[in-house]
């Protein structure tokens, strides 16, 4: 799964990077819980690029973030200049929480079967009231692409699998045309969920 990122690093840096994601970065922002003093901390959980982890950090967030390709994990220190480590979503664990995590089309290379154990530790790793994000491409089923595995799911799949992960309140799930202008006929299923 890495060596795609690793090996089209440029060429993903280059399609990505400027994606104007502003419409659901608000969205998931709205979720956040109120922090009194201090920022909120967000997290990006497959962060890419670093466009998303750059694009919070500007805004006055506290930002970390992981990947599991070495790649992204350089370019998302470099653009965002924040702290960012390798590790796969199936090894997370981190040794505080936060009051957002943001996994923009990332948990989508978890394998089906694993999703349920992935999203529960992430929410662990929420706290009371914090805010999690995802994305998959709309579809059914699990597909090899590339060498990479994909997830796809439906709005209802998806509102069962959040439904499965206990503590969480009841997801905001919409579709979403692709941003990149030569991907706009691919549909994306969203959600935002808090912590009870």
């Amino acid at each position: 799964m890495t060596e795609f990122y690793d090996a089209n690093a440029t060429i993903f840096i280059s399609t990505t990077r400027g994606v104007d994601m502003s419409d659901v970065q608000r969205r998931f922002l709205a979720a956040l819980p109120i922090v009194e003093g201090k920022s909120a901390r967000i997290l990006d959980a497959g962060s890419g690029s670093g466009r998303d982890a750059l694009a919070f950090r500007l805004l006055g967030y506290k930002v970390e973030a992981f990947d599991a390709s070495l790649a992204m994990v350089a370019a998302t220190r470099e653009h965002a200049g924040v702290q960012a480590r390798q590790m796969r979503f199936e090894d997370f664990a981190w040794d505080h929480q936060f009051e957002g995590i943001w996994a923009c089309a990332s948990l989508l290379h978890v394998a089906a079967a694993d999703l349920p154990a992935v999203i529960k530790r992430l929410a662990a790793h929420l706290t009371q009231g914090g805010a999690l994000y995802l994305s998959f491409k709309l579809g059914t089923g699990e597909r090899v692409k590339d060498g990479r595995q994909f997830t796809d799911m439906t709005e209802d799949s998806l509102a069962i699998l959040l439904d499965g992960c206990g503590a969480l309140s009841q997801p905001d799930i919409w579709q979403s045309r692709d941003c990149r202008p030569d991907r706009a006929s691919e549909m994306w299923v969203n959600a935002v969920v808090t912590k009870r």
